[in-house]
Order: C-alpha cells, then sequence, then structure tokens
C-alpha cells in the first residue's frame, strides 16, 4: 500500500497584507512542488488586512490606510494581476496632479518636472515661488558636486542637504518623507528608504543628471506594465478601494485557515527543531515552519525565549503612530476648486496636519457628483506628546483644513484612524541590522519573518519581500530532489 505523506504544517503570525501574501504564495509554491501543506493564518483583529481598510459611507469610498501603490516597482501590479483583479486597476487623475506646499500661509504649486525633489525642467523651476533665488541656486550645484566615495550609510537629511541644500530639505524633504513614511529624515536611513539617490550619485553622480537619463527609462517601464490598453501612473489603486485586494486574498487563502482574534504569545522551538506557537488563550499550533509578519517589536516579543539575539535586533526597529481623518464636504461650500492632488506641509510651519489630498481630484469615482472629498495626515499626538482620540483628530483636521484651505462650512462627516506603532522607521543602519537578522535565522530553520520591517515599507516592497520568504520556507520543507 502506498503510504500517505502527512502535510507540512506551516503557521504565519500576523494577518496584515504581508502576512497575508506570505500565506497566499506559500500555497502557490506548495502546489508547484507537489508538497501537502496545512496553512494557518494568525491575526490579533477580528479581521485581517492590517492597516488596509475601505469603508463605504453615504457612497463615499474610504481608505484608512494607504490609498494607492507605486507602479514603478513591479511587485504590486504583478500581485494584482496574479490574484485575478486587472480588470480592477486604477489610475490617478493626472489631468490634475499637481501637490502644493504650504509656506507662510500660501499653497505654493510645485514645479513641473519637480521629481522625487529633483527639478528636471529649467523654466518652471526658475519661476517656481516656493524657492527663494540662493536657494535655486543651491539646487542647481547639484550639477557639479562630486559625488560621495565612502559607501557609508546616511541619514536622508545629511544626503538632501549634501546634494540640493538645506531650503530643499526643509520645504519638501521634511514634509514628504512625513507625508510618506511619517518618518524624520534626521534619523532616516538614505540607503534603506530612497537607495535610488545612492545609485543615482554612484552612477552618475549629479543627481539632475542622473533622474533626466531615468525618466524615459521610467517612462517606457510604465509603458510595458500597462495591460492591454489600460493606463498606468506613478500611483495605482483599484476601484472599490484597495480593500479588495484583502477580500482576493482571503479568498484565495481559504477562510478555514484564517484565524482571527487571536494574539500570538510565543513562538517557541523544541530540541528536535519542531516549532509551536502559543496564543493568550493557551491555545497552541504545532508546525514545520512559521513565518512571522507582526511589526518587528511584537516578533520580538514572541521570539525572546527561542532566540534572544533575534529578538534584541528586532526590538531595535523604531515604530511611529499614524492617522488618518477623511471628510466629506458639499462641493458647492467649498471655496476653492481642488485643482490638485493635494498638499504636504512642513513641520515648521506648526500646522496639526501634515498633508491633506483632494480625494476626489486625484482618484475617479470616489464619491457621488457634488461632494468634495478630503483626506488628512494629522499629528497623532498633541504638543504634550498624549495621544489623540477619534474626536480630538476630527476636530484638528476639519480646523486645519479651514485655515489652509479656507472652508468654512462643517463636513457632512468625519471618519478618523489611528494607527499606533504601525509604520517601521528606517533609521541610519537599518539594512546592516536586517543583514544581522537573516544571519541570525540561519541558525533557525523553519523560522521566516516578512512584511514591511525589513526591506521595503510599502506595498510592493511588502509583496515582494513576503513572496519570497514564503517560497523559501516552502522549498525548505520539500524533500531532497524536488
Amino acid at each position: 500500500m502506498k503510504s500517505v505523506t502527512e502535510p507540512k504544517r506551516i503557521v504565519v503570525v500576523g494577518g496584515g497584507v504581508g502576512g497575508m501574501v506570505a500565506a497566499w504564495e506559500a500555497q502557490r509554491a506548495a502546489r508547484e512542488l507537489d508538497l501537502p501543506v496545512t496553512i494557518t493564518v494568525l491575526e490579533q483583529r477580528d479581521r485581517v488586512g492590517g492597516s488596509i481598510v475601505t469603508e463605504d459611507i453615504d457612497g463615499c469610498l474610504v481608505e484608512g490606510g494607504p490609498d494607492c501603490f507605486v507602479s514603478e516597482k513591479p511587485w504590486g501590479l504583478q500581485l494584482v494581476r496574479e490574484l485575478g483583479l486587472a480588470d480592477a486597476l486604477s489610475a490617478t487623475n493626472d489631468d490634475r496632479r499637481k501637490t502644493y506646499v504650504y509656506w507662510k500661509g500660501k499653497l505654493h504649486p510645485l514645479p513641473d518636472g519637480l521629481i522625487l525633489l529633483v527639478p528636471t525642467r529649467v523654466m518652471p523651476f526658475i519661476t517656481a515661488t516656493l524657492f527663494s533665488w540662493p536657494g535655486k541656486l543651491r539646487m542647481a550645484l547639484d550639477l557639479v558636486l562630486p559625488r560621495r566615495t565612502d559607501g557609508a550609510d546616511e541619514s536622508l537629511g545629511d544626503f538632501i542637504r549634501r546634494r540640493l541644500g538645506r531650503e530643499t530639505l526643509d520645504k519638501l524633504g521634511e514634509p514628504l518623507v512625513a507625508g510618506i513614511h511619517s518618518g524624520d529624515p534626521e534619523t532616516m536611513s538614505v540607503r534603506a528608504t530612497f537607495p535610488r539617490f545612492v545609485d543615482m550619485e554612484r552612477e552618475d553622480r549629479s543627481l539632475i543628471l542622473a533622474m533626466l537619463k531615468r525618466m524615459k527609462a521610467a517612462r517606457a517601464a510604465r509603458a510595458r506594465a500597462a495591460l492591454g490598453a489600460a493606463k498606468v501612473t506613478m500611483f495605482m489603486t483599484l476601484t472599490g478601494g484597495l480593500g479588495r485586494l484583502i477580500k482576493a486574498l482571503e479568498h484565495d487563502v481559504g477562510p478555514d485557515a484564517l484565524v482571527t482574534s487571536t494574539r500570538v504569545q510565543s513562538v517557541e522551538r523544541s530540541a528536535d527543531g519542531a516549532w509551536t506557537v502559543r496564543t493568550d488563550t493557551e491555545a497552541c499550533w504545532a508546525a514545520d515552519a512559521v513565518i512571522v509578519a507582526a511589526p518587528a517589536y511584537a516578533a520580538a516579543a514572541m521570539l525572546r525565549a527561542a532566540a534572544p539575539a533575534l529578538a534584541e535586533e528586532l526590538a531595535a526597529i523604531p515604530y511611529v503612530t499614524s492617522a488618518t481623518v477623511t471628510l466629506a464636504y458639499d462641493e458647492a461650500t467649498f471655496p476653492r476648486d481642488p485643482d490638485g492632488f493635494g498638499v504636504v506641509i512642513p513641520k515648521a510651519q506648526n500646522r496639526r496636519i501634515k498633508a491633506l489630498t483632494w480625494v476626489t481630484s486625484k482618484f475617479y469615482g470616489r464619491a457621488p457628483e457634488g461632494t468634495v472629498l478630503m483626506r488628512t495626515f494629522v499629528r497623532p499626538n498633541d504638543q504634550a506628546g498624549n495621544p489623540l482620540d477619534e474626536p480630538a483628530l476630527i476636530a484638528a483636521a476639519t480646523e486645519e483644513i479651514a485655515h489652509i484651505v479656507g472652508v468654512t462650512a462643517a463636513p457632512r462627516w468625519a471618519r478618523a484612524f489611528r494607527w499606533d506603532r504601525a509604520m517601521p522607521q528606517y533609521v541610519v543602519g537599518h539594512l546592516a541590522r536586517v543583514d544581522r537578522i537573516d544571519e541570525e535565522l540561519t541558525s533557525l530553520p523553519g523560522l521566516a519573518l516578512a512584511g514591511g520591517a525589513y526591506r521595503g515599507s510599502g506595498i510592493p516592497d511588502t509583496v515582494r519581500h513576503s513572496r519570497e520568504q514564503a517560497r523559501r520556507v516552502v522549498q525548505a520543507l520539500a524533500p531532497p530532489g524536488d
């Protein structure tokens, strides 16, 4: 009689996008290898998806966390295609692709051709109202400054000051980074957060010259990424919101694999190499492999007994809290045509929000006709460091929109989301720390770490890293020769 092979047991800790992608990829890899597996995803919330939350309020589409992903990194688009969601891909409304900087009480449009802080067109840059003439001349010095050759990591703030000057950092670098990463450029690693800048300086010396060369290649790459006649812009989303991505992953992974409202207390390893995942309800799961896709600080607590050196490195990755508030206004009461994607607000302006997005200008079909939908990124704590609750977040967003945009009417409604310790910070030395984490993992077969805390925190990088880790785990479980 032919023997029956017992399925290999894989437990994924964390049901955010990283954990869900890891579970999905593990199933795919196992099917390719004809390896029987059982997948269990343990999530402490009562739902999966992490900070990806899409709601419908009065016919308006509201995103609680990320609302799009970059197309230049192909892994997000690739996942959407493989999940069968290609027809749901939605571009941004680039006819209105304009961003403003709030500076000294005025909204200054960023000049056309300014890409990732780097000017690529002469006349729009010369006539820009945001920058002083000394600031413009300092940015232009990038054309002749020598490249750095020692290869050492440095903060993003130091890099921008060195290449483009302090004014660029204060008016552009800091607010853009605060909006994207909720981070501080003075502590962020340029190699970990903006490796493209490092590559540009190394290969072409000048950021301006390098960006001009790369613009043509980027346009070609976006064209190749297009699906049939589908339009691909720098930022892409899904019709109906990014929640559709999570629902598709849920469907493919299967409801039987998902265990929600369950907090993992520890991940333990026995002398024979077997793994056990214990929860706060005293339930436990035996596993041949464990993929921990929880935040790094949570992973550290789970692994402290089994891998103290690894836990120490994980615990050293800092996190910050972020908050968004979406508000709906009657178009008739809105004093300003939302003729752009949004506004970024430098910290030096002492406002309570870091950025705001005109959702109904940036995306198609997000609200009924006659409604203006605004989304703000609110500083989550007061000046004393106390966390703001939902009413306080909404009050801050409403008052700041009134001040910056000039709307005096009250919003029809508002919805706030607070994400405590949700944003990993890639500080100087982060990549060296991740290398040490990977080295520790070599002595812990059957254990993997996935998610956005390690080698890229955006959706595309999280997808790439989680798929890589899941495939590595499955391949290690396969019999020799498979």
